[in-house]
């Protein structure tokens, strides 16, 4: 496992520390989950840029690719799934195929506590994830999503005073 300079970890759930890397001073509370499903597949791998936050019980699931850019926050009790079953109606589902897609946040994005970030999803730079949301399509940068599945509900203002 990889870890840059003045990261601070609390206790964290790991099976195969080689396929994640965790950038400088980051901050990971205890109880996150890092989780690849192929690990001897260099290109199956959990990337986390510097200077990012992971509350409490988040989840890493991996079964492709999980990027975190730097500057994010990633609040408690988020869960990344980056796989889904295929579900035809001949056959049992626990049969069918596994589909995979890349899960990627651009910098600065910040996402509420108890979000799900599902497959092939893409958080653009600047965005923000409201609590308890379901993503289940990318966001653009700058914009504001939330609901179950999430919505656009905003943009990011200039600050001005």
């Amino acid at each position: 496992m990889k870890i840059g300079a003045k990261t601070i970890m609390d206790s964290i759930n790991i099976e195969w520390p080689g396929n994640t890397e965790i950038g400088s001073n980051c901050t990971i509370q205890k109880n996150v989950t890092f989780w690849v499903q192929s690990p001897f597949n260099e290109l199956n791998k959990i990337h986390i840029g510097d200077n990012v936050f992971i509350g409490r019980n988040t989840e890493f699931n991996c079964c492709n690719s999980i990027k975190v850019g730097n500057n994010c926050m990633i609040a408690s009790s988020t869960v990344f799934v980056d796989s889904s079953h295929t579900f035809a109606k001949d056959q049992f589902i626990s049969l069918q195929t596994v589909e995979t897609k890349k899960i990627i946040l651009e910098e600065d994005v910040w996402i509420g506590t108890g979000c799900k970030i599902l497959i092939g999803v893409h958080l653009g730079k600047g965005c923000i994830i409201g609590a308890g949301a379901v993503v289940n399509k990318s966001v653009p940068a700058y914009e504001i999503w939330a609901g179950i599945p999430a919505k656009k509900i905003g943009d990011r203002k200039r600050f001005t005073l």
